[in-house]
């Protein structure tokens, strides 16, 4: 009986799970009639696995249809296995080539912060998220075996997929850029934590209440505004341009309290949440959280406007 080849993949590494794979899809096929046979081939480096049709002579229709049913298993198996496994290692490259002067543990960072982007599709890549990379790749695949019976897996990536790549390099910029960020912000605190600690403390304790509206009220510890003389130099009322939680943070480090409580009206506020992480930081060991008493239920519902 005639053997008709279809197309074959080159692979380097195991094959074993490619293989069951094609297998299994291939099973459309062999309910229709036609008996799909996979082979494996050795040449160098690369084990070449087979699709092939066994059904005599076929005609130039079925041939087609065969092919095409067969080459979409074979793009859509290769893109989820370029996305799953070639994807981290083309990462890795970029990561070890393009920032080999970051220490091996930056490295790891930036490289472990670039796949957390890729992973997210609703972050600042959701136009490269995964369903768009395994569409995208699906097509390319599918053009290429339209005029090729072969495609080396290795070969493809580097020279047909430059755009993928590309796009996998301004990730991993982006994911460099969040790193030295946090690492100025780490910086940042650390400055902050410095100057609390030599400050003299100006009051035993604080209560910090921050309300939805994005503004605040610091109180001491019974329940009275801090007086406005004691953060008059901080203080400039009616102007737009002032930024109120740098204006707080100024505040809380003027007074160097012993301890900081928070009290916060919305825990899910992502502004309230970044205010409350950075006093957290900064008074470490001095910090607590308040998730809702009587004291700040009716600080809430005071007519007082805020000490800034």
């Amino acid at each position: 009986m005639r053997v008709v080849k279809l197309l074959s993949v080159g692979l380097s590494g195991t094959t074993q799970d490619i293989r069951e794979r094609l297998q299994l899809d291939c099973k459309t096929l062999i309910k229709d009639g036609y008996r799909i046979a996979i082979d494996e081939t050795n040449k160098g480096h690369y084990t070449f696995i087979g699709c092939n049709v066994m059904e005599g002579e076929l005609s130039f229709r079925n041939y087609e249809r065969i092919k095409n049913a067969v080459k979409h298993h074979v793009a859509n198996m290769l893109a989820e296995l370029i996305i799953s496994r070639e994807e981290k290692k083309i990462v890795y490259k970029i990561v070890e080539d393009n920032y080999y002067y970051f220490s091996a543990e930056e490295r790891k960072i930036i490289y472990d912060n670039t796949l957390q982007l890729l992973n997210d599709n609703y972050g600042v890549v959701a136009d490269f998220g995964f369903g768009t990379r395994s569409k995208n790749i699906v097509e390319k695949i599918a053009e290429y075996l339209n005029a090729h019976h072969e495609l080396v897996l290795e070969g493809f990536i580097n020279f047909r997929l430059k755009e993928y790549r590309e796009k996998l390099a301004r990730v991993v910029d982006t994911a460099v850029d969040d790193f030295m960020m946090e690492l100025e912000y780490q910086e940042f605190i650390r400055v902050l934590r410095y100057f609390v600690t030599i400050q003299e403390p100006q009051v035993e304790e604080v209560h910090v209440v921050i309300i939805n509206s994005g503004t605040y009220k610091i109180l001491d510890e019974q329940g009275n505004l801090i007086s406005n003389q004691k953060l008059e130099n901080f203080v400039l009322e009616n102007d737009d341009s002032i930024n109120h939680e740098d204006l707080l943070i100024t505040a809380l480090i003027t007074i160097a309290p012993y301890s900081v409580m928070v009290h916060v009206e919305d825990h899910n506020r992502a502004t309230t949440k970044s205010l409350v992480d950075i006093i957290k930081n900064i008074f470490d060991g001095r910090f607590m959280i308040c998730n809702g008493c009587d004291f700040c239920m009716n600080a809430y519902k005071e007519d007082l406007i805020p000490t800034h």
